[in-house]
């Protein structure tokens, strides 16, 4: 269920570009010579497709295997294709469906048998692989598969299939759940999924005219079948095959059914497909951990919050049980609304945290805010960003994302609280039965019927209780565990912060498993570690695709040193509440004018944020003011953006790589700055958004004093 991972939180590519846009220098730099940058930036949830015309000189057509394809992409270089399946291969003279495949040639290739073919898998449930190749990241340039493998897609070809019920492939668009609106956790959304599944009933027709029970037939394993067909169209031996989050499952199904086609395979951010437990405990038992670990490598943070971050959620989700929280704030696309908030939402922000750095760099100052000076602006604004990042599937094309195609796989392929053979009433009593019988402080801070309430895109709980029961629905495993022979090389890799797959999950994984499994974990990582995500992720990607046999001597030292997430100190309510800036050699400032300092970095750095999570071109800030962006997403212009009340801040943001690709996006503000009781100041600032060092530098004046001073980076 996450990003895919239906059963753990679907990831939306929006969340991938947010994170892309803090590793430009890495991207670029792992670009294949075909590739190109583009510089505008999507919208959130959406994968704005590169290298939509073919490149001059390119052949019109070529013959692979069996299939000729036509050209149909420039960067890279992709020649498209489709292959007629049947719908139920029970049923073979029965309907048939297309499934949409794109072949990347290597750009260089070597002799026979010197290069192999790269097969990667998206995630959600309900995204397709086609979209995620190559996808523009605004001023970062090109985000997805195709610099994941950068330099590796010389010698290697690559392969990317759009599984059934997933954007071109016999997509599952149904208008109910596209366009739902409001709570998941309801009647509405599951009667809106059971008229999804009785459409599909309704769609196709075997010969003699009985309707097809289609609401079976999208399931992991048609699909792993579905790619096997296409492998072997293609005249392909065996496949590198990577998946990330749900992609990561279902290649786990693939590589247990067809073990034979698999060369390699890279399981990024996964979980079991063989005792998958329908609670997901472990995602609630990794959380208290997660949250106080970032906070204690975060200097800002450290410093000014002792104690438990996770406390500090329970107590919010206290606050919010006895009265949710309401205000005017900056919402998700930049303008001020009205935006509300009660303790499930507080249950969906910690979820959605374990593929959202921004979550977990703003959450800890954010509640301090509430609990401490009565402050809800700073996280009902987080909140409202979420829904923008994180959690936006009911705004987009079901060629963009399939809501039915996610509970197609969620409610046939995962272990349900209840049995899918009995009535919606059977149903619904056992799973009652079933939240009655489970110990109350399971989901602690949170009562298990405020956890049971999240997103259903999080965790399909209820959503399923009235799909239509299986009646030719096949298991997604042909074989209990060990899941591959012993030969068959298999990297894990995992983020440390990811709560949906997180690390304390894995031992079990590797021993489900079987082959010759080896498990890495990124340090400061989140959600899915691929496409760019990570410079280590890619990096042990290609030298293990390079060399699996050599498993066990990949050198795997780049994972301890991903930076720490700059986490927020405060949220001040005056500049007072501002901690100073630490006076460097040469400073005459005095303490106010080393905190007007702090607070011209931390606005900035705030405005920084805001666009890398929302890219809006136009924002506002927390107490006023707004923020610009031009030049493709490398400039902000503030005019009078006050993070601070009173404490205003105009000029310039400059965005661009840094020197090392680990440091993500090199920032550089020119700034002029204005407070109650002090004269005008002229500051500049310059950080790194990721960089270990995690320390800005700050110059200026402050009438006449001369400011030179240091702090943590925002």
């Amino acid at each position: 269920m996450a990003g895919g991972c239906g059963w753990v939180g679907v990831l939306p590519p929006s969340a991938r570009t947010r994170a892309l846009i803090g590793l430009a220098a890495a991207i670029l730099l792992a670009l294949p010579a075909t590739a190109s940058a583009r510089s505008t930036r999507p919208e959130p949830a959406t994968r704005t497709s590169v290298g939509a015309s073919t490149r001059p000189g390119a052949p019109s057509s070529i013959v692979v295997g069996e299939q000729t394809l036509r050209s149909c992409a420039s960067a890279p270089t992709g020649y498209c294709g489709h292959l007629s399946v049947p719908l139920d291969y029970h049923v073979p003279a029965g309907p048939h469906i297309s499934i949409a495949f794109r072949w990347y040639p290597a750009s260089a290739p070597g002799p026979a048998g010197s290069s192999g073919t790269v097969v990667p898998v998206e995630g959600g449930p309900g995204y397709g692989s086609i979209g995620s190749v190559a996808y523009s990241a605004g001023g970062a340039g090109v985000a997805g598969f195709s610099p994941m493998y950068g330099a590796l897609l010389a010698h290697w070809n690559m392969l990317a299939i759009d599984n059934r019920g997933t954007e071109s492939s016999a997509v599952v668009n149904c208008p109910s759940l596209q366009e739902f609106s409001g709570p998941t956790a309801t009647t509405a959304f599951r009667l809106a999924a059971a008229g999804c599944a009785g459409s599909l009933n309704e769609r196709w027709r075997y010969p003699g005219g009985a309707p097809v029970h289609a609401s079976d037939l999208f399931t992991s394993a048609l699909a792993a079948r579905d790619m096997a067909a296409v492998v072997h169209a293609l005249g392909l031996s065996r496949i590198d095959l990577y998946g990330d989050s749900y992609g990561s499952w279902y290649a786990q199904v693939f590589a247990a059914r067809y073990p034979g086609l698999v060369r390699s395979l890279i399981l990024d951010s996964t979980y079991s497909t063989a005792a998958l437990d329908p609670w997901a405990r472990y995602s609630i038992g990794s959380m208290p951990a997660d949250f106080d670990l970032v906070c204690s490598r975060s200097p800002a943070c450290a410093s000014a919050a002792p104690g438990s971050v996770w406390g500090r959620i329970g107590e919010v989700a206290a606050m919010l049980r006895a009265k949710p929280i309401a205000a005017t704030v900056p919402g998700p696309a930049g303008a001020i609304e009205k935006v509300s908030m009660n303790v499930v939402g507080l249950v969906d922000l910690v979820n959605d945290a374990a593929a959202d750095k921004q979550i977990y760099a703003a959450i800890d100052a954010a509640d301090r805010a509430l609990l401490q000076a009565g402050d809800a602006a700073p996280l009902l604004r987080l909140y409202a960003q979420r829904l923008a990042v994180d959690e936006l599937y009911f705004s987009v094309p079901a060629r963009e994302y399939s809501a039915g195609l996610y509970l197609a796989v969620s409610c046939l392929d995962y272990p349900q609280l209840f049995n899918m053979r009995a009535t919606p009433a059977a149903r619904a009593q056992e799973l009652s039965a079933a939240e009655a019988a489970l110990p109350g402080a399971t989901f602690s801070p949170f009562t298990t019927l405020e956890w049971l309430a999240q997103d259903q895109n999080t965790e399909a709980y209820s959503a399923c209780l009235d799909w239509p029961s299986p009646t030719v629905a096949e298991a997604p495993l042909p074989h209990p565990p060990p899941l591959l022979p012993s030969t068959t090389p298999v990297l894990v890799l995992g983020g440390e912060l990811d709560s949906w797959t997180p690390p304390i999950a894995h031992p079990a994984i590797l021993e489900q498993l079987g082959g010759h499994s080896r498990f890495v974990e990124i340090a400061n990582s989140t959600h899915v570690v691929g496409q760019g995500e990570t410079v280590c992720g890619s990096t042990l990607m290609r030298e293990f695709v390079r060399h699996p046999s050599a498993l066990d001597a990949l050198d795997d030292s780049c994972a301890a040193t991903a930076p720490a997430i700059h986490a927020v100190g405060v949220y001040p309510r005056s500049l007072e509440q501002e901690p100073a800036a630490h006076a460097a050699a040469g400073n005459t400032a005095g303490t106010r004018s080393l905190r007007l300092a702090a607070a011209a970095l931390q606005t900035a750095g705030d405005a920084v944020g805001r666009f890398q999570a929302t890219g809006a071109a136009l924002d506002h800030g927390l107490a006023g003011g707004t923020v610009t962006v031009s030049r493709g997403g490398s400039l902000l212009t503030l005019h009078g953006d006050q993070l601070i009340p009173g404490v205003v801040v105009s000029g310039s943001v400059n965005l661009s790589a840094a020197s090392e690709p680990i440091d993500g996006t090199a920032v550089t503000a020119a700034l002029s700055v204005s407070a109650s009781g002090l004269p005008a100041a002229t500051l500049s600032a310059s950080w790194a958004t990721s960089s270990s060092a995690a320390i800005a530098g700050i110059s200026g004046s402050v009438g006449s004093e001369h400011v030179l001073a240091t702090a943590p980076a925002p």
